[in-house]
């Protein structure tokens, strides 16, 4: 009987592609199939969110595992292509996978080439430019509406996470106070290496969210301060053009500081300003974050692995943790 394993090399930093990883496998076990975690001794498990599942530790894998590897660990795809299992690459960011894993699903035979899973339609369309005979299933990414939702109250607040656009933050940050000196008592909350208990107690108080996406699949922080009904400026990170809009942000170039500094700026007087114009914005925001739920995620996943492996799949209801 087939295991779906997927391989994960955690670092114990904050990372959404494990998340990820991880929501993927618990999911599964709770649509009833056999589904596990799999890392090396040397990784560590991350602490900054929680987790229920089996997680393997450096086990040798069984004649009819199917092993899901992600994008970014050239070494385990090529290593995948000389055995005689089946192999599904979790692609979470077409750049990554390009620089990473190409080369490495190169290796293949054609008869034995990878199905991939993408979490969203720019990253699906780029895999298959990429391998055009490749199988590709759709499991979009989620804002986690059990863990992200508004809270009682809104602080006239900026919330941030510029893990991968630290030079930007501060030049963002120094124009917003110089330019528009009357949102310069704005308060700030950088996000750095928060769990996401920290992260979605910051974005339910918070009014403004700014976005500080970079080479994205999709970005699933944006959407998790949309379901929590903050008023988001900033990049899209290029994945984010997927649920972008002019009514659910305020949304600016790749790079131009400049002109993010003054999103945020207008952003801040539509929330200061309140009225009907807040509501119509936060009710986008909402509203694109419901596409991209949890539940949307759940159906797509069962969908994905009903197509790939129904052998897989052992009980109509979940599986022991």
């Amino acid at each position: 009987m087939s295991r779906i394993v997927y391989l994960g090399f955690p670092t114990g930093q904050v990372a959404g592609g494990q998340k990820m990883i991880l929501r993927h496998v618990e999911t599964l076990r709770a649509l009833g199939f056999d589904a596990v975690f799999w890392r090396n001794a040397a990784n560590v498990m991350p602490r900054w969110t929680s987790y229920e599942g089996p997680v393997e530790v450096g086990t040798d894998f069984r004649r009819d595992d199917i092993l899901v590897i992600p994008d970014d660990a050239p070494n385990a795809i090529a290593h995948a292509a000389g055995l005689p299992l089946r192999s599904v690459i979790f692609c979470q960011n077409q750049f990554t996978f390009a620089a990473l894993g190409y080369a490495g699903v190169a290796r293949f035979p054609p008869e034995r080439l990878p199905d991939f899973i993408s979490v969203g339609p720019t990253c699906a369309a780029s895999i298959l430019r990429a391998f055009p005979e490749a199988r590709v299933e759709a499991v979009p990414c989620f804002a986690d509406e059990r863990v992200f939702r508004p809270g009682a109250a809104k602080e006239l607040a900026i919330a941030c996470a510029p893990r991968k656009r630290p030079f930007e933050a501060q030049a963002i940050q120094a124009m917003f106070r110089r330019f528009h000196p009357r949102h310069a008592a704005i308060g700030w909350s950088v996000l750095e290496e928060a769990s996401e208990a920290t992260v979605a107690e910051v974005f339910a108080r918070s009014a403004l969210f700014l976005s500080l996406s970079r080479l994205e699949s999709v970005g699933m922080t944006p959407l998790e301060a949309m379901a929590s009904g903050c008023v988001c400026a900033g990049f899209t990170g290029i994945g984010g053009r997927d649920f972008a809009t002019p009514e659910n942000g305020f949304w600016v170039a790749e790079d131009d500081c400049e002109a993010a500094a003054d999103a945020l700026a207008e952003a801040a007087d539509v929330v200061a300003r309140a009225g009907p114009e807040l509501a119509r914005r936060i009710e986008a925001g909402r509203a694109t974050a419901d596409l991209w739920s949890y539940a949307r995620f759940r159906s797509a996943l069962e969908a994905a692995w009903m197509g790939l492996a129904p052998e897989a799949r052992l009980s109509a209801g979940p599986l022991p943790a």
